[in-house]
């Protein structure tokens, strides 16, 4: 590089051509320096005009010749750099050559402009009345704008004011009119502050005045600001305010923009009522898009389902339906989705924790203002209590019916039994009279059999009415299980599978062992028929402690200690209208004649006269769990055999002769015949038909050895009563009652002590015989 520049200035390197500058190195470079700044001049003129003939190729005319132009201006500028080079290099022919080819285009450019000379000079013509043309199309569009601006001002529905520095009202369009009630000829040259309230109004001023000194806006560029508005009938307004500071040749000017909110503070007070409304509704309030997506979840919606806003919101609605009911809530979105709503309709939600809640839901499309569908509001309301306290209300109302009819049953079972009583004994007397061969005998035999079967009906009601005869026991619920698992062998059938399942250490109960061991089969040939192609029959027994909430549910119920039996079958089932009828005397699903419908109301009436509980649990196809519960009891079980169980053979009637027994019987058939049975017996007989008259009776006698009286006796003195009146008045008489009532009934009333002596109508003679023998013999 060095040695380039050694030879790029040694003079003695330069040809002839630089010898004409009298070999002086200053003048030589003078020369080159001046050459090559007139050809770097003109080739900056080329490029410019190329420049602009790109940049307004669609404007420009006669770009050809400005492009001629351009390379003559090149070729002029290659003369100067080709003398230059000439200076080490002798290339004097090529630099003649590029001489007359600058020559040759200057004449050209010279003989083409010349023409054109006139069509230039119209062109710069052209060119400068389109500029006074855009000065003046500039001034009407100008004014076209001022007068387009004041109509965009005059009905804009903001309004619109402007100010000077010293807060002068200078502009107020007709939204301003309308917005303060002034009109423009009222408000123009006015303080600004006559628009503002306190204490807004006496501060203005000093707000002008500090902004105008410092520079420091208070709300000046704010984009919006909510503050409050002065009409002019003196009432304050919310509006929004937005100010700004515009200079004009006489200074400095403010613009306000105003917008009245006070319809948006309305909708928006509104709102928040409405939300909290929402909010502190005792109710769950959720709503959702079409697609059941969760968008509000409220206060009362996340104590219902356990969910918080935050984790509900975004969830699809799925999340509160039980899984079985996802395909029913599809069908309700589907038909609010055509604008229909479904009020107060019941079904079963899930939890948080996974619980079943009963609840009423209302659905209903929500709407925009243009009334298209745009989601679903739903309002849902906890039942649960509500269907609780019903069900404890119907329970209730069934306990009621159960007892009224009970005592409807019992009270016709009484008098029916009176009446069976006189039937009984008269055709026993009949077929005392007639003799065995007689043709009689064959219309008594079968009326005496019809007059029983009228009697097993009778104590089927009776049983009902919780006023059959009982005779409870201490005893143990397994022993008399162990010894009725043998009669049900050949009750059952082969088809029928056996399973005892029974507690160790069970309780103690007080009840009638025969009768519950009546009720035991009653169960299980009911169970039975349930299964007609065979099954399974399970007896379990437990000891279980029925608790207040229980009791609270079942309003019958008391609670404490109980011995529960359950007898479970693998049967048809019943449906649950069935199992609310059960109970219910004569209610039977069995084809006609097959069954009476007594048999489950006299298990029901025997577990209620023994204090007990009964509940049905069973679903149509899965089987029946009936369960019995009988309260515990303290003391030593009783020994159990067929004869505790079922009450031995009538013993052999004793007659005694030289008795005389006292009947009182207010029905005038039933003394006759029980004074007929009695004398037949071989006793003496003196009859009164009240209270009063048996102890007139007894006053004038002290011969009597047994009083037979009826429990219910017309009048201030009855059976009781008599009795302990004849004991005062004949110590050692014999008492012995008899009613239609049931023996377990009439002690329960507490009309008898326990132990009394008595026997239920109807009864035969040899059971009256057998009865008198052992009230006479004790």
């Amino acid at each position: 590089m060095e040695e380039f520049f050694y030879e790029l200035f040694d003079t003695e390197q330069f040809l002839p051509h630089g010898h004409c500058f009298l070999w002086m190195p200053k003048i030589l470079w003078l020369n080159v320096i001046g050459d090559t700044a007139i050809a770097l001049a003109y080739y900056s003129i080329p490029l410019t005009l190329l420049y602009l003939i790109y940049k307004h190729r669609n404007s420009i005319p006669f770009k050809w010749i400005m492009g001629l132009y351009a390379s003559f201006i090149m070729l002029c500028g290659a003369t100067h750099i080709i003398s230059v080079i000439t200076l080490w290099y002798p290339i004097y022919y090529f630099e003649g050559i590029v001489k007359i080819a600058t020559a040759i285009a200057s004449v050209t450019a010279a003989i083409v402009l010349f023409p054109l000379t006139s069509k230039l000079l119209n062109f710069f013509e052209q060119v400068e009345q389109k500029n006074i043309q855009l000065k003046m199309l500039n001034e009407q569009l100008k004014q076209t704008g001022q007068v387009q601006l004041r109509a965009v001002v005059d009905n804009v529905i903001d309004g619109l004011i402007t100010i000077s520095e010293r807060g002068i009202i200078e502009s107020f369009n007709p939204a301003c009119e309308r917005i303060f009630g002034y009109t423009v000829n009222e408000i123009i040259g006015q303080n600004i502050k006559i628009l503002m309230p306190e204490p807004e109004r006496s501060k203005h001023d000093g707000y002008i005045t500090h902004y105008n000194s410092t520079g420091k806006a208070k709300i000046i560029g704010t984009p919006g600001r909510e503050v409050s508005g002065k009409r002019k009938d003196g009432s304050i307004f919310p509006m929004d305010l937005a100010v700004s500071e515009f200079r004009l040749e006489d200074g400095r000017h403010f613009s306000g923009i105003i917008r009245d909110i006070t319809q948006r503070k309305k909708e928006e007070i509104a709102k928040g009522l409405l939300s909290a409304i929402v909010e502190s509704s005792a109710e769950a309030i959720i709503s959702k898009n079409q697609d059941g997506i969760i968008l509000t979840w409220n206060g009362a919606a996340e104590k219902l389902f356990g969910y918080t806003a935050e984790e509900a919101i975004g969830q699809h609605i799925n999340l509160i339906i039980p899984p079985n009911l996802q395909e029913e809530e599809k069908s309700i979105l589907a038909e609010i989705k055509t604008g229909k709503s479904v009020r107060h309709f019941e079904t079963l939600r899930v939890g948080k924790t996974g619980h079943l809640l009963e609840v009423a839901v209302t659905i209903s499309p929500v709407k925009d203002s243009a009334g298209k569908i745009i989601g679903v509001s739903k309002v849902v309301r906890d039942i649960s209590e509500r269907k609780e306290a019903e069900k404890a209300r119907e329970q209730l109302l069934h306990a009621q019916k159960m007892e009224s009819l009970g005592q409807l049953t019992g009270g016709i079972a009484h008098d029916f039994n009176n009446m069976l009583a006189v039937i009984l004994g008269n055709l026993d007397f009949m077929q005392e009279k007639v003799a065995p061969g007689d043709p009689l005998q064959k219309y008594i035999s079968p009326s005496i059999e019809a007059a029983l079967q009228g009697a097993e009906l009778t104590q089927r009601l009776l049983a009902f009415g919780r006023k059959q005869t009982l005779q409870p026991k201490i005893l143990s619920l397994n022993e008399l299980l162990e010894h009725f698992s043998t009669l049900l062998g050949r009750t059952l059938g082969e088809r029928i599978e056996i399973i005892m399942s029974l507690a160790p250490d069970l309780w103690k109960i007080n009840a009638d062992p025969g009768q519950l061991e009546n009720v035991l089969l009653n169960l299980s040939i009911n169970a039975r028929d349930a299964m007609p192609r065979g099954g399974k029959i399970i007896y379990e027994t437990e000891n279980v402690y029925l608790d207040t909430e229980y009791a609270e549910n079942n309003p019958e119920v008391i609670s404490g200690d109980y011995v529960m039996v359950a007898i479970s079958d693998t049967g048809e089932g019943m449906a649950e209208e069935v199992i609310r009828k059960a109970f219910e005397p004569f209610f039977t699903t069995k084809d006609v004649g097959k069954g009476s419908g007594l048999g489950l109301s006299m298990v029901y009436g025997f577990v209620k006269q023994s204090a007990g509980h009964i509940k049905i649990y069973s679903e149509v196809n899965q089987g029946t769990s009936i369960k019995i519960y009988l309260p515990k009891v303290e003391g030593t079980a009783s020994v159990l055999n067929r004869e505790t169980i079922h009450d031995a053979d009538d013993p052999e009637v004793s007659i005694k002769k030289n008795k005389l027994v006292l009947i009182v019987e207010d029905n005038d058939n039933v003394l006759k015949l029980t004074s007929a049975m009695v004398e037949s017996l071989g006793y003496d007989v003196i009859v009164a038909i009240t209270g009063e008259v048996a102890m007139d009776i007894l006053a004038s006698r002290d011969d009597i050895n047994l009083l037979l009286s009826d429990v219910m006796l017309p009048g201030a003195i009855n059976g009781p009563i008599l009795a302990k009146l004849a004991m005062k008045l004949r110590p050692g008489i014999k008492v012995l009652f008899n009613s239609g009532y049931a023996e377990h009934a009439i002690f329960q009333s507490g009309l008898l002590d326990e132990g009394v002596p008595l026997i239920t109508k109807p009864f035969r003679k040899q059971q009256l015989a057998a009865k008198i023998t052992e009230v006479l013999g004790s």
